[in-house]
């Protein structure tokens, strides 16, 4: 009777706990065809994501896509007429065999008129264009978004519409940082595909930045020296802010922001086992660094990789 009774205490109590520690609080129609909102709690943060899929009770392959920087919500009307800000690829086609989901950013709209946006980024007062949503800026950092990634892909596992042995992960530009660094600490990642990162990380390109415009013969190399010298001022006050106020002197996003980006990818993506795809424009910041992709992939003996510029 006690090994009973001392059972049934532990199943109340998960019965009761579960819930608050992960749920699912609703899901909704959105404007554009075959798309549902979803909003589940985890750890106090309410994480909305969409999914956008065909034959939707089918078992599939699900892309996780991990946009690219800013609170730019993930659907904008124009004209009465609703479209993906985010996706940089052919979605129809591929609904059609995978389901896709991509995660709003903290606390941004998910549908939002472009007419209320400030060159399409949401802002909590249009009259104070620069200013973004305190709570975004909170949030605003590398490891909460893994942190996000990884409570979705844990609700993904739970779905019978979802094929768990291929989640997929999908980054382009900043999301190709959280993309490789969910690939790296989640085990249930079948294949990865980072578009136009920087593996050297994000503050790397402001100082490519300024040698190649002394190179085209936009400024001469002794400003860019001036203005590079400048940038290692600006770094040193990210690196140090951490103790002191958590405030840069210089305004823009907080340093943990800054920092976080900044950690390079290069000696992780070629250490990934699963499957990786790198794609990228020639005239991207981080074109250098996906350039040299190959030759670290090589040398660690991984060729489990392809590549397209």
């Amino acid at each position: 009777m006690k090994t009973v009774r001392i059972f049934c205490l532990c199943y109340i109590s998960l019965f009761f706990c579960i819930p608050f520690l992960f749920s699912q609080v609703y899901t909704q129609e959105l404007p554009i065809e075959d798309t549902k909102l979803y909003s589940i709690i985890s750890k106090n943060d309410t994480i909305n994501f969409i999914r956008v899929a065909k034959n939707t009770a089918q078992c599939k392959p699900t892309i996780l896509f991990c946009q690219g920087s800013l609170p730019i919500p993930l659907i904008i009307i124009r004209d009465n007429k609703a479209s993906f800000s985010a996706f940089n690829f052919d979605y129809k086609k591929l609904i059609l065999k995978y389901n896709i989901i991509i995660i709003s950013k903290p606390n941004t709209p998910i549908v939002a008129d472009v007419s209320t946006l400030i060159d399409y980024c949401y802002v909590p007062d249009i009259s104070s264009p620069n200013e973004f949503d305190q709570q975004y800026l909170d949030n605003n950092y590398l490891e909460k978004y893994i942190e996000r990634g990884n409570d979705v892909i844990k609700f993904l596992q739970n779905q019978t519409w979802v094929d768990k042995e291929k989640i997929i992960l999908l980054g382009h530009s900043e999301g190709a940082s959280v993309a490789t660094r969910l690939a790296e600490q989640n085990p249930f990642i079948y294949a990865l595909g980072y578009f136009s990162g920087n593996p050297d990380g994000r503050f790397v390109q402001y100082i490519r930045e300024e040698r190649l415009r002394a190179s085209k013969g936009v400024i001469s190399a002794e400003e860019a020296q001036k203005n590079i010298e400048q940038k290692y001022e600006f770094w040193k006050d990210i690196c140090r802010a951490e103790n002191e106020n958590g405030v840069l002197p210089k305004g823009g996003d907080p340093w943990f922001t800054w920092k976080s980006f900044s950690c390079p990818n290069r000696d992780i993506l070629p250490q990934l086992k699963m499957p990786v795809f790198i794609t990228y424009g020639t005239e991207d910041s981080g074109a250098i660094g996906c350039d040299l992709l190959p030759i670290y992939f090589e040398l660690e003996g991984n060729y489990n990789y392809k590549i397209r510029a």
